[in-house]
């Protein structure tokens, strides 16, 4: 392992953005100098877009969900996700949109929004199921 600052352009949400990380853990060829990008180096590339453009982590998203006892399939149903989005949210697979972080604080600090949401999304799937 090599740990070297390293300047990533990386797309998130549309917009393609540069990332600095002045001291990224990257195996080099000893031979020819080749930087070989593992699953780890894109787990601290990723860890730094979302602090430079200051998003939750999934460690905050998680501990929010035990604070507020919601299970993650209750949460993606109030916040109109699949679970499946909300999961790969918070195992570290897919970074979440600007929309949607700026939603999260909101969602998970004020129980009327949670609770809005859910009536809001139940009287959408009530329109939607009613026969003409």
């Amino acid at each position: 392992m090599t740990r070297i600052s390293y300047d990533a352009e990386v797309r998130h949400d549309g917009r393609l953005y540069t990332v600095t990380i002045p001291d990224l853990d990257i195996p080099v060829c000893q031979t020819c100098g080749t930087k070989v990008f593992t699953e780890k180096v894109d787990d601290q590339i990723t860890a730094a877009l979302r602090s430079d453009l200051d998003l939750l982590t999934p460690e905050k998203m998680r501990e929010a969900l035990g604070r507020i006892s919601m299970t993650q399939k209750e949460a993606a149903e109030r916040l109109g996700i699949a679970e499946a989005t909300l999961s790969r949210w918070l195992n570290h697979v897919q970074i979440q949109s600007r929309a949607m972080d700026n939603l999260l604080p909101v969602f998970f600090a004020f129980p009327e929004v949670r609770t809005a949401l859910i009536r809001e999304g139940t009287r959408k799937r009530d329109v939607a199921t009613t026969p003409n």
